[in-house]
């Protein structure tokens, strides 16, 4: 089976010679490489040692990431389609391997692999990607999970043609914000019944920087609203509303840190709607929230870092927070 590979950039990308390196230097190599540069300021060039092996497609604006897969997928024949963000970088083996998984499993549309977090520096930062189990997994196996988050390393990905097109590409009936296009996909070919496949061995060096879209808590809550809401039809509606709730508490945190005070309450009054027993941190925040001392303090703290213990210490003086906390 021929692969052809996927690689949209916009703007400076510092990193993507070393993942041409990784692609180019995989045994099998596959057949084709396409950069699509999606409308950078300044056009991006390719290094000599890449622009032979590579072909480079512009456009003139930037449509955004689907857009630039999909120009990507216009230029490929091949039977599997690999994609690759321009600052990962896969590791030895791993095409051969995730090859190798498909031609076991004819019945699955994706191979997903395993992937490495790493920093600028290259180093590993420690963290644990959540992923799925080695092997096969049907559609109906799979659904409700995916639907509630996505586990899924998208520059580890490597596709059937045929299956892709037959959901809709890339774009979609009903586009998803960026943050949350490879999701959508995903969720479109479990709709279509098509199976995934995981394959440990297919390693891939996941960069995790500063600025990326997955940084922008209110962003990215937003965008899978949006997923879920598009998507809905997957799940009964007991899970979509518990969803919808975690949804929005994740977009009050951001808020949070947006250090937009009002609608973050609004958010967390809407998620106890929906959700019967709310989480005792989406208590207390909302306590929080209304004290101006407190919600400074909030609105200046990473949203992944727990509340400082004096604050942690001072809700626990306010009436009925005391057992709330005890509960966590």
């Amino acid at each position: 089976m021929r692969t052809g590979v996927i690689v949209p950039v916009h703007g400076w990308a510092p990193l993507l010679a070393e993942t041409l390196d990784a692609i180019l230097g995989q045994d099998p190599r596959p057949e084709i490489v396409v950069v699509v540069d999606d409308g950078s300021p300044e056009w991006l060039v390719l290094h000599p040692d890449h622009a032979p092996h590579c072909m480079l497609v512009r456009h003139e604006e930037c449509l955004g990431l689907a857009a630039a897969r999909a120009t990507g997928l216009a230029q490929l024949d091949t039977e599997l389609v690999a994609l690759c963000d321009d600052d990962d970088a896969w590791e030895p083996g791993k095409h051969a391997a995730q090859v190798a998984a498909l031609a076991e499993h004819p019945d699955a549309a994706v191979c997903i692999g395993h992937a490495q977090i790493v920093g600028l520096d290259g180093r590993q930062t420690g963290e644990h990607w959540e992923e799925l189990p080695a092997g096969l997994h049907r559609a109906d196996e799979l659904v409700v999970s995916l639907y509630e988050r996505n586990p899924l390393c998208v520059s580890s990905a490597l596709l059937r043609r045929q299956a892709l097109l037959a959901v809709g590409g890339f774009a979609g009936p009903a586009p998803a914000p960026t943050a949350t296009a490879d999701w959508d996909l995903w969720l479109r070919l479990l709709a279509a019944s098509h199976a995934f496949v995981m394959e440990p061995r297919a390693v891939v060096r996941y960069r995790r920087k500063l600025g990326a879209l997955t940084a922008d808590i209110t962003g990215l809550a937003s965008a899978q609203m949006v997923v879920h809401e598009v998507h809905a039809g997957l799940v009964r509606e007991e899970q979509r509303m518990r969803v919808e709730a975690a949804d929005r508490a994740a977009r009050a945190r951001g808020l949070v840190r947006d250090r937009a005070w009002r609608a973050a309450r609004a958010e967390l009054r809407r998620a106890a709607t929906l959700s019967r027993a709310p989480t005792c941190g989406d208590r207390v925040l909302g306590v929080a929230l209304a004290v101006p001392g407190a919600r400074a303090v909030l609105g200046r703290r990473d949203p992944y870092v727990r509340a400082p213990s004096r604050l942690r210490r001072w809700l626990r003086t306010l009436p009925g927070l005391g057992a709330v906390q005890g509960r966590r």
